[in-house]
Protein backbone atom coordinates (compact mmCIF):
# COMPACT_ATOMS: atom_id res chain seq x y z
CA UNK A 1 0.00 0.00 0.00
CA UNK A 2 0.71 3.43 -0.63
CA UNK A 3 2.17 5.35 2.29
CA UNK A 4 0.03 9.33 2.09
CA UNK A 5 0.41 12.48 4.51
CA UNK A 6 -2.86 11.66 6.71
CA UNK A 7 -3.15 15.34 7.31
CA UNK A 8 -4.59 16.09 3.99
CA UNK A 9 -6.92 12.31 4.40
CA UNK A 10 -7.85 14.50 7.76
CA UNK A 11 -9.10 17.39 6.10
CA UNK A 12 -12.59 15.98 5.43
CA UNK A 13 -13.49 14.39 8.68
CA UNK A 14 -12.57 17.57 10.51
CA UNK A 15 -14.90 19.86 8.42
CA UNK A 16 -18.06 17.54 8.79
CA UNK A 17 -16.90 17.41 13.16
CA UNK A 18 -15.74 21.34 12.48
CA UNK A 19 -19.02 22.68 15.22
CA UNK A 20 -17.12 19.88 17.67
CA UNK A 21 -13.76 20.61 16.86
CA UNK A 22 -14.96 24.57 17.27
CA UNK A 23 -16.18 24.25 20.92
CA UNK A 24 -13.08 22.45 22.00
CA UNK A 25 -11.09 25.23 20.86
CA UNK A 26 -13.16 28.06 22.11
CA UNK A 27 -12.71 26.46 25.51
CA UNK A 28 -8.95 25.90 25.08
CA UNK A 29 -9.06 22.11 24.82
CA UNK A 30 -6.99 20.28 22.62
CA UNK A 31 -8.95 17.92 19.88
CA UNK A 32 -6.87 15.52 17.86
CA UNK A 33 -7.76 12.52 15.83
CA UNK A 34 -5.57 9.75 16.93
CA UNK A 35 -5.08 6.04 16.49
CA UNK A 36 -6.36 3.60 13.84
CA UNK A 37 -7.95 6.75 11.78
CA UNK A 38 -4.97 8.50 11.35
CA UNK A 39 -2.88 4.95 10.41
CA UNK A 40 -5.68 4.27 7.49
CA UNK A 41 -5.41 7.91 5.96
CA UNK A 42 -1.69 7.19 6.17
CA UNK A 43 -2.60 4.25 4.36
CA UNK A 44 -5.34 5.72 2.04
CA UNK A 45 -7.74 4.18 3.84
CA UNK A 46 -9.85 6.92 4.82
CA UNK A 47 -12.21 7.78 1.95
CA UNK A 48 -15.20 5.68 4.20
CA UNK A 49 -14.28 6.60 7.38
CA UNK A 50 -17.11 7.07 9.96
CA UNK A 51 -15.58 5.25 12.82
CA UNK A 52 -12.94 8.34 15.00
CA UNK A 53 -11.30 8.37 17.57
CA UNK A 54 -10.48 12.09 19.39
CA UNK A 55 -7.96 12.28 21.95
CA UNK A 56 -7.70 15.59 24.05
CA UNK A 57 -6.82 16.82 27.58
CA UNK A 58 -10.62 17.82 28.75
CA UNK A 59 -11.86 15.51 31.47
CA UNK A 60 -14.84 13.99 30.57
CA UNK A 61 -17.32 16.28 32.54
CA UNK A 62 -15.79 19.06 30.01
CA UNK A 63 -16.19 16.69 27.19
CA UNK A 64 -20.06 15.87 28.04
CA UNK A 65 -20.17 19.94 28.43
CA UNK A 66 -18.99 20.37 25.05
CA UNK A 67 -20.58 17.94 22.71
CA UNK A 68 -23.92 18.40 24.19
CA UNK A 69 -25.15 21.40 22.20
CA UNK A 70 -23.92 19.65 18.97
CA UNK A 71 -23.77 16.08 18.91
CA UNK A 72 -26.67 14.10 17.12
CA UNK A 73 -26.66 11.65 20.18
CA UNK A 74 -24.14 11.30 23.14
CA UNK A 75 -23.32 8.16 25.09
CA UNK A 76 -21.27 7.74 28.43
CA UNK A 77 -20.94 4.27 28.82
CA UNK A 78 -17.34 4.35 29.02
CA UNK A 79 -17.13 7.29 31.27
CA UNK A 80 -15.46 5.74 33.78
CA UNK A 81 -12.24 5.57 31.25
CA UNK A 82 -12.41 8.97 30.46
CA UNK A 83 -14.07 8.34 26.77
CA UNK A 84 -17.23 10.01 25.81
CA UNK A 85 -19.49 8.74 22.65
CA UNK A 86 -20.96 10.91 20.16
CA UNK A 87 -22.85 10.42 16.94
CA UNK A 88 -22.80 14.12 14.36
CA UNK A 89 -24.29 12.93 11.03
CA UNK A 90 -22.75 9.93 9.70
CA UNK A 91 -19.44 10.10 11.92
CA UNK A 92 -19.29 7.65 15.27
CA UNK A 93 -16.81 9.55 17.42
CA UNK A 94 -15.22 8.17 20.89
CA UNK A 95 -13.43 11.42 22.68
CA UNK A 96 -10.96 10.26 25.04
CA UNK A 97 -9.17 12.32 27.67
CA UNK A 98 -5.20 11.75 27.06
CA UNK A 99 -4.16 8.87 29.61
CA UNK A 100 -0.96 7.73 31.62
CA UNK A 101 -2.25 4.10 32.61
CA UNK A 102 -0.32 1.89 35.22
CA UNK A 103 -0.91 -1.75 35.02
CA UNK A 104 -1.04 -4.12 37.77
CA UNK A 105 1.27 -6.68 36.88
CA UNK A 106 -1.30 -9.62 37.96
CA UNK A 107 -3.68 -8.28 35.63
CA UNK A 108 -3.54 -6.73 32.02
CA UNK A 109 -6.47 -3.82 33.10
CA UNK A 110 -5.04 -0.45 33.31
CA UNK A 111 -5.53 1.58 36.50
CA UNK A 112 -6.44 4.56 34.46
CA UNK A 113 -5.01 8.23 35.72
CA UNK A 114 -5.88 10.88 33.04
CA UNK A 115 -2.66 13.37 31.73
CA UNK A 116 -2.65 16.68 30.15
CA UNK A 117 0.17 15.45 27.45
CA UNK A 118 -0.54 14.45 23.98
CA UNK A 119 2.91 12.86 24.02
CA UNK A 120 2.58 10.96 27.19
CA UNK A 121 -0.54 9.40 25.42
CA UNK A 122 1.11 8.53 22.05
CA UNK A 123 3.82 6.79 23.97
CA UNK A 124 1.21 3.99 25.97
CA UNK A 125 -0.51 2.85 22.52
CA UNK A 126 0.64 -0.44 21.75
CA UNK A 127 2.76 0.36 18.23
CA UNK A 128 3.87 3.19 16.49
CA UNK A 129 1.74 2.99 13.75
CA UNK A 130 -1.11 3.34 15.75
CA UNK A 131 0.93 6.36 18.11
CA UNK A 132 0.37 9.28 15.08
CA UNK A 133 -2.52 11.91 15.70
CA UNK A 134 -3.67 14.71 13.71
CA UNK A 135 -3.94 17.95 15.78
CA UNK A 136 -7.30 19.42 14.72
CA UNK A 137 -6.91 22.77 15.16
CA UNK A 138 -3.22 23.12 13.88
CA UNK A 139 -3.81 20.83 11.38
CA UNK A 140 -0.92 19.21 11.76
CA UNK A 141 0.78 15.55 12.46
CA UNK A 142 2.04 14.49 15.79
CA UNK A 143 4.22 12.09 15.47
CA UNK A 144 7.15 11.47 17.85
CA UNK A 145 7.24 7.58 17.65
CA UNK A 146 7.72 7.93 13.74
CA UNK A 147 4.98 5.85 13.38
CA UNK A 148 4.63 7.29 9.62
CA UNK A 149 8.21 5.99 8.25
CA UNK A 150 7.64 2.81 9.91
CA UNK A 151 4.90 2.22 7.95
CA UNK A 152 6.65 3.28 4.83
CA UNK A 153 9.23 0.83 5.62
CA UNK A 154 6.53 -2.19 6.29
CA UNK A 155 7.81 -2.26 10.39
CA UNK A 156 5.82 -3.25 13.47
CA UNK A 157 7.56 -1.37 16.47
CA UNK A 158 5.98 -0.32 20.00
CA UNK A 159 6.52 3.10 20.65
CA UNK A 160 8.30 2.47 24.41
CA UNK A 161 10.50 -0.67 24.69
CA UNK A 162 8.52 -3.85 23.60
CA UNK A 163 9.33 -5.13 27.00
CA UNK A 164 7.91 -2.10 28.84
CA UNK A 165 4.46 -2.34 26.31
CA UNK A 166 4.08 -6.17 26.57
CA UNK A 167 4.90 -6.45 30.03
CA UNK A 168 1.84 -3.93 30.46
CA UNK A 169 -0.43 -5.44 28.56
CA UNK A 170 0.02 -8.61 26.99
CA UNK A 171 -2.70 -9.12 24.81
CA UNK A 172 -0.30 -6.64 22.47
CA UNK A 173 1.60 -9.44 21.47
CA UNK A 174 -1.19 -11.46 19.98
CA UNK A 175 -2.74 -7.82 18.20
CA UNK A 176 1.45 -7.92 16.65
CA UNK A 177 0.62 -10.88 14.85
CA UNK A 178 -2.57 -9.23 13.47
CA UNK A 179 -1.42 -6.02 12.62
CA UNK A 180 1.72 -7.64 11.20
CA UNK A 181 -0.34 -9.71 8.90
CA UNK A 182 -3.14 -7.14 8.10
CA UNK A 183 -0.32 -4.54 6.82
CA UNK A 184 2.34 -6.20 5.49
CA UNK A 185 4.65 -5.48 8.34
CA UNK A 186 7.97 -6.70 9.04
CA UNK A 187 8.06 -7.50 12.81
CA UNK A 188 10.82 -5.12 14.54
CA UNK A 189 13.98 -8.03 15.41
CA UNK A 190 13.50 -6.49 19.10
CA UNK A 191 9.68 -6.59 19.22
CA UNK A 192 9.92 -10.63 18.34
CA UNK A 193 12.91 -11.01 20.94
CA UNK A 194 10.43 -9.86 23.52
CA UNK A 195 7.76 -11.69 22.33
CA UNK A 196 9.69 -14.86 22.63
CA UNK A 197 11.17 -13.74 26.28
CA UNK A 198 7.83 -12.53 27.47
CA UNK A 199 5.86 -15.35 25.78
CA UNK A 200 4.50 -16.86 29.40
CA UNK A 201 2.94 -13.42 30.17
CA UNK A 202 0.28 -14.35 27.97
CA UNK A 203 -1.45 -16.26 31.06
CA UNK A 204 -2.88 -13.37 32.86
CA UNK A 205 -5.02 -13.10 29.71
CA UNK A 206 -8.20 -14.23 29.28
CA UNK A 207 -8.91 -17.00 26.75
CA UNK A 208 -11.77 -15.00 25.70
CA UNK A 209 -9.85 -12.04 24.41
CA UNK A 210 -7.33 -14.30 23.35
CA UNK A 211 -10.16 -15.83 21.20
CA UNK A 212 -11.25 -12.43 19.96
CA UNK A 213 -7.37 -11.88 19.03
CA UNK A 214 -7.31 -14.85 16.69
CA UNK A 215 -10.73 -14.73 15.28
CA UNK A 216 -9.43 -11.43 13.95
CA UNK A 217 -6.11 -12.50 12.28
CA UNK A 218 -7.98 -15.63 11.13
CA UNK A 219 -10.60 -12.65 9.24
CA UNK A 220 -7.91 -11.40 7.21
CA UNK A 221 -7.11 -12.07 3.89
CA UNK A 222 -3.61 -14.10 4.69
CA UNK A 223 -3.19 -14.69 8.11
CA UNK A 224 -0.34 -16.67 7.45
CA UNK A 225 2.58 -13.93 8.77
CA UNK A 226 0.93 -13.44 11.35
CA UNK A 227 0.39 -17.46 12.43
CA UNK A 228 4.02 -17.78 12.15
CA UNK A 229 4.62 -14.89 14.38
CA UNK A 230 3.00 -16.53 17.01
CA UNK A 231 4.93 -20.09 16.14
CA UNK A 232 8.53 -18.47 15.38
CA UNK A 233 7.72 -16.55 19.15
CA UNK A 234 5.88 -19.57 21.28
CA UNK A 235 2.85 -17.74 22.05
CA UNK A 236 1.01 -20.62 19.96
CA UNK A 237 2.46 -23.08 21.70
CA UNK A 238 1.48 -21.54 24.73
CA UNK A 239 -2.12 -21.55 23.67
CA UNK A 240 -2.17 -24.92 22.54
CA UNK A 241 0.84 -26.87 22.95
CA UNK A 242 0.38 -28.84 19.98
CA UNK A 243 0.48 -25.25 17.81
CA UNK A 244 3.86 -26.05 16.53
CA UNK A 245 5.43 -24.24 13.75
CA UNK A 246 4.97 -27.37 11.75
CA UNK A 247 1.42 -28.04 12.27
CA UNK A 248 0.01 -24.05 11.95
CA UNK A 249 2.39 -24.46 8.46
CA UNK A 250 -1.34 -26.31 7.02
CA UNK A 251 -1.17 -24.72 3.70
CA UNK A 252 -4.74 -24.22 3.82
CA UNK A 253 -5.01 -22.54 7.02
CA UNK A 254 -2.61 -19.51 5.57
CA UNK A 255 -3.84 -19.33 1.44
CA UNK A 256 -6.63 -16.74 0.57
CA UNK A 257 -9.89 -18.81 0.67
CA UNK A 258 -11.52 -19.49 -2.28
CA UNK A 259 -15.37 -18.32 -2.79
CA UNK A 260 -16.81 -20.58 0.46
CA UNK A 261 -20.80 -21.65 1.91
CA UNK A 262 -19.59 -20.71 5.19
CA UNK A 263 -18.43 -17.34 6.97
CA UNK A 264 -14.27 -17.52 6.34
CA UNK A 265 -14.09 -16.93 10.03
CA UNK A 266 -15.92 -20.36 10.47
CA UNK A 267 -13.61 -22.32 8.17
CA UNK A 268 -10.24 -20.64 9.58
CA UNK A 269 -11.17 -21.60 12.99
CA UNK A 270 -12.16 -25.39 11.57
CA UNK A 271 -8.76 -25.63 10.12
CA UNK A 272 -7.12 -24.07 13.16
CA UNK A 273 -8.40 -26.05 15.77
CA UNK A 274 -7.52 -28.89 13.25
CA UNK A 275 -4.04 -28.30 13.75
CA UNK A 276 -4.60 -29.52 17.37
CA UNK A 277 -4.07 -32.86 19.12
CA UNK A 278 -7.34 -32.13 20.40
CA UNK A 279 -10.06 -29.92 18.26
CA UNK A 280 -12.68 -30.31 20.83
CA UNK A 281 -10.62 -28.93 24.00
CA UNK A 282 -9.36 -26.63 21.53
CA UNK A 283 -12.55 -24.86 20.91
CA UNK A 284 -13.76 -25.20 24.46
CA UNK A 285 -10.33 -24.15 25.88
CA UNK A 286 -11.11 -20.87 23.89
CA UNK A 287 -14.97 -20.46 24.30
CA UNK A 288 -15.94 -20.19 21.01
CA UNK A 289 -19.87 -20.11 21.34
CA UNK A 290 -21.63 -23.04 21.67
CA UNK A 291 -23.63 -23.31 18.61
CA UNK A 292 -20.02 -22.55 16.88
CA UNK A 293 -18.32 -25.78 18.85
CA UNK A 294 -21.06 -27.88 18.34
CA UNK A 295 -21.15 -27.31 14.22
CA UNK A 296 -17.55 -27.13 14.23
CA UNK A 297 -17.02 -30.53 15.88
CA UNK A 298 -19.67 -32.46 13.84
CA UNK A 299 -18.30 -31.10 10.44
CA UNK A 300 -15.15 -31.93 11.65
CA UNK A 301 -16.01 -35.51 12.18
CA UNK A 302 -18.27 -35.43 8.95
CA UNK A 303 -14.95 -34.00 6.51
CA UNK A 304 -13.52 -37.53 7.37
CA UNK A 305 -16.28 -39.03 6.25
CA UNK A 306 -16.73 -37.19 3.27
CA UNK A 307 -13.16 -38.04 2.32
CA UNK A 308 -14.03 -42.13 2.90
CA UNK A 309 -17.27 -41.54 0.91
CA UNK A 310 -14.72 -40.64 -1.84
CA UNK A 311 -16.23 -40.08 -5.51
CA UNK A 312 -19.47 -42.25 -5.21
CA UNK A 313 -20.84 -41.09 -2.37
CA UNK A 314 -24.37 -43.27 -1.43
CA UNK A 315 -27.65 -41.37 -2.13
CA UNK A 316 -28.08 -42.68 1.95
CA UNK A 317 -25.08 -41.08 2.88
CA UNK A 318 -26.35 -37.54 1.14
CA UNK A 319 -29.93 -37.86 2.61
CA UNK A 320 -28.12 -39.04 6.49
CA UNK A 321 -26.13 -36.13 6.43
CA UNK A 322 -28.94 -33.56 6.32
CA UNK A 323 -29.75 -35.15 9.28
CA UNK A 324 -26.84 -35.38 11.29
CA UNK A 325 -24.86 -33.70 11.36
CA UNK A 326 -27.36 -31.38 9.42
CA UNK A 327 -26.70 -29.16 6.48
CA UNK A 328 -24.31 -25.96 7.86
CA UNK A 329 -22.44 -28.75 9.47
CA UNK A 330 -22.35 -30.39 6.05
CA UNK A 331 -21.63 -27.08 4.31
CA UNK A 332 -18.77 -26.15 6.69
CA UNK A 333 -16.94 -29.87 6.22
CA UNK A 334 -17.26 -29.16 2.15
CA UNK A 335 -15.47 -26.48 2.52
CA UNK A 336 -12.83 -28.12 4.59
CA UNK A 337 -12.45 -30.89 2.35
CA UNK A 338 -12.32 -28.37 -0.35
CA UNK A 339 -9.45 -26.18 1.22
CA UNK A 340 -7.58 -29.36 2.03
CA UNK A 341 -7.82 -31.21 -1.02
CA UNK A 342 -9.54 -28.82 -3.68
CA UNK A 343 -13.09 -28.87 -4.87
CA UNK A 344 -13.12 -32.32 -6.91
CA UNK A 345 -12.81 -33.91 -3.79
CA UNK A 346 -16.77 -33.08 -3.39
CA UNK A 347 -17.82 -32.51 -6.81
CA UNK A 348 -19.58 -35.25 -6.59
CA UNK A 349 -21.24 -35.33 -3.63
CA UNK A 350 -21.94 -31.48 -3.72
CA UNK A 351 -23.71 -32.74 -7.53
CA UNK A 352 -25.70 -35.06 -6.14
CA UNK A 353 -27.06 -33.11 -3.44
CA UNK A 354 -27.77 -30.45 -5.46
CA UNK A 355 -29.76 -32.90 -7.31
CA UNK A 356 -31.77 -34.72 -4.75
CA UNK A 357 -32.54 -31.60 -2.89
CA UNK A 358 -34.40 -30.47 -6.68
CA UNK A 359 -36.42 -34.05 -6.57
CA UNK A 360 -36.90 -34.07 -2.24
CA UNK A 361 -37.18 -31.73 0.63
CA UNK A 362 -33.78 -32.92 2.45
CA UNK A 363 -33.10 -30.30 5.10
CA UNK A 364 -36.58 -31.06 7.21
CA UNK A 365 -39.00 -33.81 5.46
CA UNK A 366 -42.02 -34.22 7.26
CA UNK A 367 -42.79 -37.95 8.15
CA UNK A 368 -45.68 -39.15 5.63
CA UNK A 369 -47.06 -40.50 9.31
CA UNK A 370 -46.88 -39.40 12.13
CA UNK A 371 -46.57 -41.18 15.89
CA UNK A 372 -50.44 -40.29 17.06
CA UNK A 373 -51.45 -42.44 13.08
CA UNK A 374 -49.42 -44.75 13.66
CA UNK A 375 -50.91 -45.76 16.59
CA UNK A 376 -54.33 -45.22 15.36
CA UNK A 377 -53.72 -47.18 12.04
CA UNK A 378 -52.03 -50.14 13.33
CA UNK A 379 -53.45 -50.26 16.87
CA UNK A 380 -49.37 -49.77 18.43
CA UNK A 381 -48.26 -48.55 21.57
CA UNK A 382 -44.62 -47.73 23.53
CA UNK A 383 -41.86 -48.86 21.62
CA UNK A 384 -43.16 -50.04 18.79
CA UNK A 385 -44.32 -46.66 17.49
CA UNK A 386 -40.77 -45.36 17.54
CA UNK A 387 -39.88 -48.61 15.75
CA UNK A 388 -42.86 -48.12 12.84
CA UNK A 389 -41.16 -44.40 12.41
CA UNK A 390 -37.94 -45.58 12.18
CA UNK A 391 -38.80 -48.31 8.84
CA UNK A 392 -40.17 -45.63 7.64
CA UNK A 393 -36.88 -42.78 8.12
CA UNK A 394 -34.86 -45.77 6.79
CA UNK A 395 -37.04 -46.23 3.39
CA UNK A 396 -36.90 -42.52 3.14
CA UNK A 397 -32.70 -42.70 3.66
CA UNK A 398 -32.55 -45.91 1.10
CA UNK A 399 -34.83 -44.37 -1.33
CA UNK A 400 -36.18 -41.34 -1.26
CA UNK A 401 -39.82 -40.07 0.18
CA UNK A 402 -42.85 -42.24 0.53
CA UNK A 403 -46.33 -40.39 0.23
CA UNK A 404 -49.33 -41.09 2.46
CA UNK A 405 -50.72 -43.87 0.86
CA UNK A 406 -46.89 -45.58 0.27
CA UNK A 407 -46.06 -45.39 4.40
CA UNK A 408 -49.43 -47.55 5.59
CA UNK A 409 -48.90 -49.79 2.28
CA UNK A 410 -45.15 -50.19 3.98
CA UNK A 411 -46.34 -50.64 7.09
CA UNK A 412 -49.49 -52.98 6.16
CA UNK A 413 -46.94 -55.19 4.56
CA UNK A 414 -44.36 -55.11 7.86
CA UNK A 415 -47.16 -56.41 10.04
CA UNK A 416 -48.17 -58.75 7.48
CA UNK A 417 -45.15 -60.38 7.67
CA UNK A 418 -44.60 -60.15 11.18
CA UNK A 419 -48.23 -62.35 11.92
CA UNK A 420 -47.70 -64.84 9.02
CA UNK A 421 -46.59 -68.06 10.70
CA UNK A 422 -43.09 -69.73 9.70
CA UNK A 423 -42.72 -70.89 6.71
CA UNK A 424 -42.60 -74.62 7.47
CA UNK A 425 -46.01 -74.52 9.35
CA UNK A 426 -47.95 -72.79 6.42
Amino acid sequence: MTVVDPVEGAGPILERLAPVVSAFAGSGFRFALVGGVVRDLALGLGDDVHDVDVTTDARPDDIKRLVAPVADAVWTQGERFGTIGMHLGDDSVEITTHRAEVYDETSRKPVVSFGDDLGDDLARRDFTINAMAVDGHTRTLVDPHHGLADLVDRRLRTPLSPEISFDDDPLRMLRAARFLARFDLAADPALVGAMTAMAARLGIVSAERIRDELDKLLTLDTPGPGLDLLAETGLAERIDPSWTPTALAEPALREPTPPVRVPRLDLRRALLVECSDDPAAALRALRWPGADIRRTERALVFADDLVTAGAHPSDRFIRSSMRSPGREAVDLAVDLVDARFGPAATDTFVTRLEELRELEELDSPAPPLDGREVMDRFDLRGPAVGEALDLLEEHRLDHGPLDHAAAIALLEARRTARSDPPGDER
